[in-house]
């Protein structure tokens, strides 16, 4: 019991430092997604030894800008949970607004609903795990949310691409005022 209370206060006190706004209720619009993708599972932790390099292979060698609709600075990080709430998809990807319709590349749908969205420091991919336990395990429950089987996703804007040319990463850590906004799916 002292254990989950302590973890609590952990995950709100990293949560709280690092969320830049209010979550707030969002309704979007079906989106299509092209770009890369991984599959890789919860299990021991994996995900955080998978998607880092990953990440910053496709981010670092500007492999999306050929997916781009013109000057677009926005780019999406998008977490398809399996049935088995264990496995993922992992996609670094770009709205498809132009249809592409390349095999080479992988696509992803997002249905139109309901998200909680909030604007984030986003420090390391730790950060945003207590985030998200925070607005799952804490936040929803006392607002009376659930969340809905889709994937959730984090837009980068150009506020993040901006600091990270300026600023990089040292090991796992962004350096500056690395901002990007967080979207979880929740029931209408």
């Amino acid at each position: 019991m002292i254990k989950k209370v302590l973890f609590r206060i952990i995950m709100k006190s990293t949560a709280g430092k690092n969320m830049l706004s209010t979550p707030k209720v969002s309704q979007l619009e079906a989106m299509k997604f092209i770009g890369y993708k991984i599959t890789t599972t919860l299990k021991n932790n994996q995900q955080k030894e998978d998607i880092p390099p990953f990440y910053h292979k496709i981010y670092d060698n500007s492999k999306l800008d050929i997916l781009k609709s013109g000057g677009e600075f926005k780019m999406y990080c998008i977490f398809d949970l399996h049935e088995n709430q264990e496995d993922l998809d992992y996609y670094v990807a770009v709205e498809n607004k132009t249809t592409i319709n390349d095999k080479t590349f992988a696509q992803i749908q997002l249905p139109a609903g309901k998200y909680i969205q909030v604007e984030l420091l986003k420090k390391n991919n730790k950060t945003v795990s207590m985030i998200m336990m925070y607005i799952k395990n804490m936040w929803m429950k006392t607002n009376g949310y659930k969340e809905r089987n889709a994937p959730a996703f984090i837009l980068y804007d150009e506020r993040f691409h901006t600091n990270y040319q300026k600023f990089g990463c040292k090991g796992n850590d962004y350096l500056g005022n690395p901002l990007a906004v967080l979207y979880l799916p929740i029931d209408d």
